[in-house]
């Protein structure tokens, strides 16, 4: 039985994996060892991106940016979905880098939309494309997009996106609202940078009908060198949220992403979202998997460990042995995520942007 091509990365870490079995002739749901059921899917379709967070990206770029033979095609991408969509993926979530400046990006949505069985098509982006796209991509079958944006503050946002333009940001979640996908707004909390604007941050997206969300600063990329005092957990900032929210423990929705909601304490439908990876981590409720822009699959954000469903395709590889793929590289995946543990060498630490946080 041939051997398949594994991914290549700069970090020279590769993982010998057996070829597919002969009785493996079906595309089977998508679980781990742990009894972990996968029906999230977040598929990265660029490592670049027009801003530079403090937090993401250097400020120059990442040294390792993928040339464009390397990236997924559409065709690939579409195929790919498909092929997970059959192993019980039903939620799938265009990443990057930021994916609206993946060139026709809006015909991916549609060939994805047309072409497989997916449930709901989302996208996360930093919005300063988003003005002029929010009508084709919802035309093309996107049901919402996460959009990133912390703080309100003009200079303040340039500060932290290196040269951002917060009025292009805020158009984009005008225009999304206006063509009816649904909002959500996401924030890095740092404190001694934006936790003076928590709770303004929550009344300007409930003015607008968005759900906000406070993401802990992840110790991954440009994020680990920042000082660790900086990194706020959810009761954090509930401290500078005041009585906007109840007190009751947050819970999550199922079959989506990691956010844990707080209802609003007015009685109104608002709610808040807390992604909390590291003061409350939630791997064992894991769902997702991820497909980096060039087709790795990783099991978890924090790993570099990736075997490259791009290479099996263009190696002629059929659906099932992509499917062996990808039972494969779920089947040894670890209970926690290992965020916190020392690395030996530099780089081995992950970049978020490489791989689509």
């Amino acid at each position: 039985m041939r051997r398949l091509p594994l991914v290549e990365s700069r970090s020279a870490v590769y993982e010998d994996w057996p070829a597919r079995p002969d009785d493996f002739n079906t595309i089977p749901l998508l679980h781990d060892s742990r009894g972990r059921r996968y029906t999230y899917l977040r598929l990265s379709v660029t490592d670049r991106c027009d801003l530079a967070c403090v937090y993401c990206m250097p400020p120059g770029g990442e040294d390792e940016h993928a040339v464009r033979d390397d990236l997924l095609t559409f065709e690939e991408a579409a195929r790919l979905i498909s092929v997970f969509a059959m192993a019980g993926i039903r939620r799938v979530r265009f990443t990057g880098g930021e994916p609206l400046v993946r060139k026709d990006i809006v015909r991916l949505v549609e060939i994805v939309h047309r072409r497989t069985a997916v449930e709901q098509l989302v996208m996360t982006t930093n919005a300063t494309r988003l003005a002029e796209l929010a009508r084709p991509l919802r035309d093309a079958g996107l049901h919402g997009v996460n959009i990133s944006i912390d703080t309100l503050d003009a200079d303040r946002f340039a500060s932290i996106t290196r040269g951002g333009d917060l009025g292009r940001v805020l158009a984009g979640i005008h225009a999304a609202l206006h063509v009816g996908l649904e909002v959500k707004l996401n924030t890095v909390p740092l404190r001694g940078r934006n936790d003076d604007e928590l709770g303004r941050i929550v009344d300007f997206a409930w003015s607008l009908g968005a759900t906000p969300r406070f993401i802990e600063l992840m110790p991954l990329g440009e994020g680990a060198k920042l000082p660790s005092s900086m990194r706020m957990n959810a009761d954090d900032v509930l401290r500078f949220l005041g009585d906007r929210v109840h007190s009751e423990p947050p819970t999550a929705v199922e079959g989506q992403g990691p956010a844990r909601y707080m209802p609003a304490s007015n009685g109104s439908a608002h709610r808040v979202g807390f992604i909390t990876p590291i003061s409350n981590e939630f791997c064992d409720t894991c769902n997702r998997v991820r497909v980096t822009a060039k087709g790795d699959i990783r099991a978890c954000l924090a790993s570099r460990r990736a075997i490259s469903l791009r290479n099996i395709m263009r190696a002629g590889g059929s659906d099932l042995d992509l499917a062996w793929a990808m039972v494969w590289s779920l089947s040894g995946k670890d209970r926690g995520h290992h965020f916190l543990e020392p690395h030996e060498h530099e780089h081995e630490r992950v970049g978020m942007s490489l791989i689509g946080g």
